[in-house]
């Protein structure tokens, strides 16, 4: 983390980095309040804040590292919506920045750099700062660190770092972080060394990482969680992975698309001889682990996965395509500045005029929320509002106990602390081991409750049980309904 402070104090990048961050800003905040990933994860990291226990009491599945960084942010700024989104922008501009830095440790002008930044940025109109604080933009922040270091730094010392950053990044998400620690052995076994210095220093990189593996686990195991974790992180991975399966074409024509491209111009430049040796080693790296990280793109391949998928083959490709025209650079120079200022003002205005309209909405008379609110910074219609807070009334003054059984549970539990473990994200793949059939089990065990079931199936997700909902409706009594959800007990 120091090295990354340093880094953005360098003369060249402290510009750059306040220049991401504030592109970040405006787009980042002036977001509407809604059932989304953003709240989902938001949800978890309130019930954390409030003393619910990640694993036994919510139905997190994937390794806790994000969720510890968030609420330890919420401790020490405050915890709200506002703090989630500035917090998203500061992780943004590290990544962006580190970006910036790694395509010019390529060798890549810092013109050519910049605007290969601002268009991973601009892609599907800033798709990655949209989709808010989470933990896969947590761990692609991480992965592209650890690519940066291997290309800085080649020599054995790195091992080292390597092992720590796959740590970080097995602690953040595990299937992230399972695909670089295998384009590191990979790496590792490619390289020119001898089988026995080559078997040493993969020992030694798994060594490490197995260390810091135990340590976490003997954390779980103190903190009586270790069933708890594994139950969710991996018990219900079979069952998320084949009931999410979802493709965007458009988007899945993308990554082939690029993935060609990236596979066949990596095979031609390694196989060459008209490029240096440092070259040839970076292609060497960012083709290995540009693989690896496509990876990240199953079983969702949306324009989110794939575009986090698809990013170091981006650089890859621009690192080549430089490579091949690099004799005809000073002659656009000039034209890539221009473009450059064009683009980066364009962004600037666009980030302006969204953080105009999101102070003047929390600063207006009628806003609901004040800054002690979590939904704080969060855009809301006033008829959007009415409609929540109506539901949050008759939860909270309801002699049952009411469970919102949609995707939009946390719209009215987050403001009322309340904790509904597994109803509150009722997702295939987040019920542990026992999946579906664990919760229709719960249910039928459960006495004094109210099922609130949303009748508009045009707003519902693909990853909610449809299996659930209808057993609700065929074993439950139907009682009424209220504000788009009809209520069962």
């Amino acid at each position: 983390m120091k090295n990354i402070i340093n880094k953005i104090k360098e003369k060249d990048n402290l510009p750059a980095f306040i220049l991401f961050f504030l592109i970040s800003l405006g787009i980042s905040l002036n977001i509407y309040l809604e059932s989304s990933d953003e709240i989902w994860n938001f949800q978890n990291v309130y019930k954390m804040y409030n003393g619910f226990k990640i694993y036994k009491e919510i139905n997190v599945i994937i390794t806790p590292f994000f969720f510890w960084i968030s609420e330890a942010i919420f401790h020490i700024l405050g915890a709200n919506l506002c703090i989630f989104r500035i917090s998203h922008c500061i992780f943004m501009s590290i990544l962006f920045l580190i970006t910036y830095e790694m395509l010019k440790k390529l060798e890549i002008s810092k013109t050519f750099s910049m605007l290969t930044v601002l268009m991973i940025i601009l892609q599907q109109f800033f798709l990655l700062i949209r989709t808010s604080f989470n933990y896969n933009n947590t761990a692609l922040l991480f992965f592209i660190i650890g690519t940066y270091c291997l290309i800085n730094d080649k020599t054995r010392k790195n091992i080292l770092i390597q092992s720590i950053i796959t740590s970080l990044i097995l602690l953040t998400k595990q299937n992230i972080g399972l695909y670089y620690l295998l384009g590191n052995i990979l790496y590792l076994s490619i390289s020119k060394n001898d089988i026995k210095n080559k078997i040493k220093e993969i020992f030694k990189y798994i060594s490490i990482i197995f260390l810091v593996g135990m340590i976490f686990i003997i954390y779980l195991i103190i903190d009586h969680n270790l069933n708890n974790f594994l139950n969710y992180t991996l018990g219900g991975i079979f069952e998320f992975a084949n009931e999410n399966l979802i493709f965007d074409s458009s988007a899945i024509v993308l990554m082939i698309g690029i993935m060609i491209v990236n596979i066949g111009m990596s095979i031609f430049f390694i196989k060459k001889n008209f490029l240096l040796k440092e070259q040839k080693e970076n292609i060497k790296i960012l083709f290995i682990f540009s693989i690896m990280l496509s990876l990240v793109c199953y079983p969702i391949f949306n324009w989110t996965h794939i575009i986090i998928g698809t990013y170091l083959m981006i650089i890859n490709v621009v690192y080549m395509v430089y490579l091949l025209f690099k004799d005809f650079k000073d002659g656009i120079t000039k034209i890539l500045k221009v473009v450059n200022g064009m683009i980066i003002l364009a962004m600037i205005i666009f980030s302006c005029l969204n953080m105009y309209t999101w102070i003047k909405a929390i600063t207006s008379d009628d806003y609901p929320y004040s800054w002690e609110n979590p939904f704080f910074g969060g855009m809301l219609g006033k008829e959007e509002y009415e409609e929540n807070e109506k539901i949050i009334k008759y939860i909270e003054e309801n002699e049952k106990d009411v469970i919102v059984l949609s995707n939009r549970a946390a719209l009215y539990m987050v403001p009322l602390k309340r904790n509904n473990g597994d109803f509150d994200l009722p997702f295939k793949g987040n019920f542990g081991i026992n999946g579906v059939d664990g919760l229709i089990e719960k249910i039928d065990n459960m006495q004094n409750v109210q099922f609130l079931i949303y009748k508009n199936e045009d707003k519902s997700i693909y990853q909610e049980s449809d299996r659930v909902k209808e057993h609700i409706k065929n074993t439950k009594s139907y009682v009424g309904e209220i504000e788009g959800f009809d209520i069962y007990e």
